[in-house]
């Protein structure tokens, strides 16, 4: 008789006032929810460090618990580096299959470019990142992402929402 594989719990540890694992909590959270599988596929430690003054977040991904708190780790096997903005773009950014940002759409080309250009770096287990970025992927709307037109810049009619409003 078959088990099926138990969905991990994520749970918020430690935070700090210039923390943002709150956020991460919240992203992973969804993330566990809407892949279990994959979520049940992570095993170690990661720390995301921002070059903004905000503190380190480490994740720690087990079989029964995940668990997101701020702070440092000395020996994670992932790191991940960047501004906040960047490492948060890395989540709405198109994936083709196991989370490789899609070249073919300007979002994934961009992120492409962060990591290239060492805006954003991803340090040890890279297999890991690629399943935790597949597992903590915001879908975006389909289409290009154009500015607002003009009059809706000037606050006139036929204002488009932006994408962020279409997950709310």
């Amino acid at each position: 008789m078959a088990v099926a594989p138990r969905t991990p719990e994520v749970r918020l540890g430690q935070t700090v006032a210039n923390g943002v694992a709150p956020s991460m909590f919240a992203l992973l959270d969804r993330g566990v929810h809407r892949r279990p599988e994959l979520a049940g596929q992570l095993q170690g430690k990661v720390v995301i460090r921002f070059r903004d003054e905000i503190a380190p977040v480490r994740i720690s991904f087990g079989r029964r618990v995940i668990r997101v708190e701020d702070g440092d780790l000395r020996n994670p096997d992932l790191v991940v580096t960047g501004s906040l903005p960047h490492v948060v773009q890395l989540t709405v950014t198109p994936m083709v299959r196991f989370g490789i940002p899609d070249f073919r759409d300007s979002r994934g080309r961009a992120a492409l470019l962060r990591v290239a250009s060492g805006r954003v770096r991803l340090g040890g287990d890279l297999g890991m990142a690629r399943r935790m970025l597949e597992m903590m992927a915001v879908p975006a709307p389909d289409g290009p992402h154009r500015r607002a037109p003009r009059s809706a810049r000037r606050g006139g009619a036929g204002r488009e929402p932006a994408w962020i409003d279409v997950l709310t």
